[in-house]
């Protein structure tokens, strides 16, 4: 992602965030707004006896001109049962043909609402790395509930000693599959996710806004936005917001639970 991509000159004073709301504003129906520095949205979708019955989705922020139709995309979710395991909501659709950001953030939430949990908030923050490690810290609730140290090229990990050396960029969740209790998933698939996104800290996307889309946007096909059909005239779109210091009270605004 960041190789052939401008460096960011102010990286290392800032901290990426990722926010995610979750609350069930009437019996049978969850909303959901997620918010990170390229990327902010409203989910509301309906269940019945375990199966969901109708999405509807929502930009409030969008990275890419060709992400515009991917809240219709999530409409292929209509018809997947609940469940304790988020991978198995996962492979309802085609991962590839909906925003990753939108279908992520829907799984965990459709876990959610299986488990009938309470009201709830996530954070993913991670400050800048550069002359040391840094830990990524994983919010509930205002209580931290997983930590990751992570080297300063900022996807390797330091701690905990049973993940040292690993890539949160490559083969994590399959590791966390066989090695983490199943109830402890959705905390490991959150951190990984936001970790991902994290490397946006490091470059300068600010400069690429007007731009084609291939310049800094996902490899072709990966999808919703990077499908051929629509990703040869698409570009970047959009603004980025960048965190500095405590921010948890100023994302996530733009949240009307059940009114997307």
């Amino acid at each position: 992602m960041t190789f052939s991509l401008p460096a960011r000159a102010d990286y290392g004073r800032g901290v990426f965030v990722r926010s995610l709301a979750i609350c069930t504003p009437s019996p049978g129906r969850i909303s959901l707004a997620m918010e990170d520095p390229v990327h902010a949205f409203q989910i509301d979708f309906a269940h019945h006896e375990g199966v969901v019955t109708e999405v509807r989705a929502r930009w409030e922020r969008q990275p890419l001109s060709s992400c515009a139709g991917a809240t219709g995309a999530l409409d292929a979710m209509v018809g997947c049962r609940l469940s304790d395991n988020l991978f198995d909501i996962a492979r309802h659709a085609d991962a590839t043909r909906q925003c990753t950001h939108l279908h992520d953030m829907f799984c965990i939430a459709a876990t959610h609402a299986h488990q009938q949990r309470p009201d709830c908030r996530w954070d993913v923050v991670v400050p800048d790395a550069i002359d040391a490690p840094v830990t990524a810290s994983l919010v509930r609730d205002g209580n931290t509930v997983l930590s990751l140290t992570l080297e300063r090229d900022y996807h390797t990990i330091a701690a905990p000693e049973a993940m040292r050396g690993m890539s949160v960029l490559k083969g994590f969740l399959a590791w966390v599959r066989r090695h983490v209790p199943a109830e402890r998933h959705e905390q490991y698939f959150l951190m990984q996710k936001g970790v991902f996104l994290a490397q946006i800290q490091r470059i300068d996307a600010e400069s690429m806004i007007g731009r084609e889309a291939r310049l800094s946007g996902p490899p072709d096909g990966t999808c919703f936005g990077s499908q051929p059909e629509r990703y040869a005239s698409a570009t970047r779109v959009g603004v980025i917001r960048r965190f500095a210091g405590e921010t948890r009270g100023d994302v996530l605004r733009f949240f009307r639970p059940g009114r997307s």
